[in-house]
């Protein structure tokens, strides 16, 4: 395994990131790995964190997720759907990467946790360091590939400062992975990330160019099997070099060395741990510079905010976003954010969500007949688990508001002077705060 040499632990000259969210108390369904009854035989078991200790008992099967590990996911929160979806980043995906931005940028203090509050599936959202949140959501992917036995290599930015500390670290990795190994890394990997202070820059490019060579090496067996490498980045700021230098210069050399992926089994996923602009806009211009997949997120509760201004039908829950980042891909989640989905790419998430043809073979066509379609959603909804808070309503709510949906969809919506989700949006404005614009004005 490659190492990398430790950076001078320069801070980065990133702006300061204002703060996004008030501390606000919203009931949870916690997405930590929850126990399973273990074999009597059973060599491995793994207290993870959660309100209690709790065990957690591989799935045998390397294979694909059996149905202990389906009913474990759903148990977190995960539909059905999402929980076999799992199963299909294991097997489109030969090797998972994630690059964690450890720059000293990451102290500050304008990160988001979520916290379980006393074991009543109620968390509060509380204010942290931009690292501490990061390292929650590390701290996840640790132990769910470790779960669903996905091989995964998670690469540290900067080499840690104590020096028997491993800035390269996998879960699942090697040709025959078991139980006993696998709990090995997942015990490593959260030792690591809990010692783990953040300093020095952020030296993207030398870490795409050993993923780059990585891959390029992998490439005839990745084309032959029909598999790709999911690579993320999580960062808070534009790349530098490894002495702090950051600029055009370096901002350009980051993208040539993305270009190196181009035509590889790659599919790119940057996981923003900021909002400052100039860094949101560097990244979101990627997939206009490059011939490569990218896809950009924010962190879950900015990406709920989004999505709620466009399709506010849907209750965007941790275990959606958890599954975004570790790779899974539809062109229907690109629109969540950008657009209403139309009712052909609506009955697609409904697909996603509730175990694809299995559960929705059948259905009537919404654009045929709605009320159907619409009392098939309602059947289905009675089967799943109600998941985390609206970021408006701040409650515990189903994947799916039905009336929102038949407001917006529905036959009623065609005797409006103007299409539903208009009236939600002007609505929305009207509510919002007159702040002071730049051009000496109001805007809301």
């Amino acid at each position: 395994m490659e190492t990398l040499q430790a950076q001078a632990p320069l801070v980065p000259t990133t702006t300061m990131l204002s703060a996004k969210k008030q501390s606000i108390d919203v009931p949870f369904a916690m997405a930590v790995p929850v126990p399973l009854p273990p074999p009597e035989s059973s060599s491995l078991a793994m207290v993870v964190q959660g309100s209690t200790n709790q065990v957690v008992e591989f799935p045998q099967n390397a294979a694909g997720l059996d149905d202990a590990t389906l009913q474990t996911l759903q148990k977190q929160g995960y539909s059905l759907g999402m929980a076999k979806s799992l199963g299909e980043v294991k097997k489109s995906f030969a090797k998972r990467i994630f690059i964690i931005d450890n720059s000293g940028s990451m102290q500050r203090n304008d990160g988001h946790r979520l916290v379980d509050v006393n074991g009543r599936n109620t968390i509060k959202v509380v204010p942290c360091t931009r690292f501490e949140e990061l390292r929650d959501t590390i701290n996840y992917h640790i132990r769910l590939t470790g779960l669903i036995q996905a091989p995964t290599s998670f690469r540290l930015l900067n080499h840690p400062v104590l020096g028997d500390a491993q800035q390269i670290f996998g879960v699942a990795e090697g040709h025959e992975p078991n139980n006993d190994t696998i709990a090995a890394d997942i015990e490593r990997g959260l030792n690591i990330m809990r010692r783990i202070n953040p300093y020095g820059c952020t030296p993207l490019v030398d870490h795409i160019r050993c993923i780059h060579q990585e891959v390029l090496e992998m490439a005839p067996e990745l084309r032959a099997s029909g598999q790709r490498i999911s690579v993320t980045i999580a960062t808070d700021g534009l790349p530098s070099d490894p002495y702090g230098r950051g600029g055009p210069e370096h901002n350009q050399a980051f993208v040539d060395s993305l270009r190196q992926l181009e035509g590889l089994p790659v599919w790119l996923v940057i996981r923003l741990c900021t909002d400052e602009d100039s860094v949101v806009e560097y990244y979101n211009s990627l997939d206009e510079m490059l011939e490569l997949s990218v896809e950009v997120l924010d962190d879950c509760v900015g990406e709920a905010e989004e999505i709620h201004r466009i399709n506010p039908w849907l209750n965007y829950g941790l275990p959606l976003h958890r599954l975004r980042e570790v790779g899974y891909h539809d062109r229907v989640l690109d629109m969540l954010d950008e657009r209403p989905l139309t009712l052909s790419e609506l009955q697609v998430f409904c697909h996603l969500l509730f175990d694809g043809a299995d559960a929705m073979e059948g259905i009537p066509d919404p654009s045929v007949d709605w009320n159907a379609f619409l009392k098939v959603l309602k059947q289905l909804m009675a089967t799943e688990k109600l998941q985390w808070q609206n970021p408006i309503s701040r409650r515990m709510e189903p994947w799916l508001d039905i009336k929102m949906l038949d407001f917006l969809y529905g036959d009623s919506c065609n005797h409006l002077p103007c299409h539903p989700l208009q009236i939600f949006q002007w609505f929305q404005c009207m509510t919002l705060p007159l702040t002071t614009g730049t051009g000496g004005g109001f805007r809301r």
